[in-house]
């Protein structure tokens, strides 16, 4: 009888199963991004000049789904003549307990970091970004957005220090890996009225290390801060969003405290504040804890204009005494001034310009700059 029972159960599950892939088609969608920069560079006070070219951002992907509840992504950035991975994971979808995922994604440390490059209006992310080594880790992570029907949202990562152009490749869990949670909230998404309150904390438990970051500019030249026997590193991030119509504010805060074996504390803290309007009446959509594609109401393949925003952004970033006592020549304070104008031609297309300003209390002045990036993405 048992027997019989397990022949039975087999046979049916092998014919649902067959049922179900002839029903299922597989997908595949290939996409990609190409971002070209111009970037000019100089001190108020003479003594640096920068002028220079680069592909910001190279990418190209590969997603799609090999069942309803299984989906995949691989992304690979080939810019700088180097292949780093970016997205590429192993997907399964759970619905209303969550999505599952190992392998390269995002890590959840706020709101600017999470949303793609494709979409934030500046050419480059805020400096409170920085505090986090890199956007990616690979490992496992959990995400689930249907918490109170969708007005709450937690995400959870468990991620090595890999290098991401080794294929994140980590020999060395044992020295210690990244945890990071974040939740989010919406008390306020009115999509008829386009009106968007967002709400988020996250938290971060790393091994120490250096910091090392440039002021919202890519092609100048790094600040490193040396950080002797660093052995642990908390953050704590807190995220405030909200959009009107066309008009939007967007602001964060994050601190990072780092500790070494000689029970030294050092920390750092940052935050931005940042505006934008749109000129042609648009608005900032939202998903999921991050903002998404802009779409112009009458892009250029229309008879129209496209859609114009103009944004300015005013950052922060603070190192403590016991920070600046041991890297003496850096700052211990740094202001950045970033105003820029954004030129939707569809969709899919834009052209940007930013102009910035860092106070980093240099000998030279103010490092003043002007960037261009022509984008497409497909």
């Amino acid at each position: 009888m048992e027997k019989r029972t397990i022949a039975l159960f087999i046979l049916g599950f092998l014919y649902l199963n067959n049922l179900f892939s002839q029903e299922f088609k597989k997908t595949l969608k290939i996409n990609g991004r190409i971002q070209a920069d111009y970037e000019f560079l100089s001190r108020a006070k003479g003594g640096y000049e920068l002028n220079g070219f680069e592909f910001r951002r190279v990418h190209l992907s590969a997603t799609g789904k090999l069942s309803p509840k299984i989906k995949y992504k691989i992304e690979t950035d080939f810019a700088h003549g180097q292949i780093g991975f970016r997205d590429v994971y192993i997907k399964f979808l759970g619905g209303k307990v969550g999505n599952f995922s190992i392998g390269s994604v995002p890590e959840p440390t706020g709101l600017d970091m999470l949303t793609s490059s494709k979409y934030i209006p500046f050419t480059e992310r805020a400096m409170i970004t920085s505090l986090q080594n890199f956007r990616w880790g690979a490992g496992l992570h959990y995400e689930n957005f249907n918490i109170l029907k969708g007005q709450l949202g937690f995400q959870l990562a468990l991620t090595n220090n890999g290098n991401n152009n080794e294929g994140f490749k980590d020999v060395n869990l044992e020295a210690g890996n990244n945890l990071v949670a974040r939740l989010t909230g919406t008390p306020i998404n009115n999509k008829e009225k386009k009106q968007l309150i967002h709400l988020g904390i996250n938290l971060a438990y790393r091994p120490g290390k250096d910091l090392k970051f440039r002021p919202e500019n890519h092609l100048g030249e790094k600040y490193h801060y040396i950080i002797p026997n660093g052995d642990k590193r908390n953050e704590l991030g807190l995220e405030f969003a909200g959009t009107f119509k066309n008009f939007s504010l967007q602001t964060e805060y994050k601190k990072q405290d780092i500790s070494n074996d000689l029970n030294l504390n050092f920390n750092f803290q940052s935050y931005y504040v940042f505006v934008s309007y749109f000129l042609t009446g648009e608005n900032r959509p939202y998903k999921h804890g991050a903002f998404g594609r802009i779409k112009p109401k009458k892009d250029i393949d229309h008879n129209g204009y496209g859609a114009f925003e103009v944004v300015t952004r005013f950052s922060n970033m603070k190192a403590s005494q016991a920070v600046v006592d041991i890297n003496p020549g850096l700052p211990d304070n740094i202001n950045n001034i970033s105003l820029g104008i954004n030129w939707y031609l569809t969709a899919h297309t834009r052209i940007m310009y930013n102009y910035i300003t860092t106070d980093d209390n240099s000998s030279l002045g103010n490092l003043n700059g002007h960037i261009i990036r022509v984008q497409i993405d497909f």
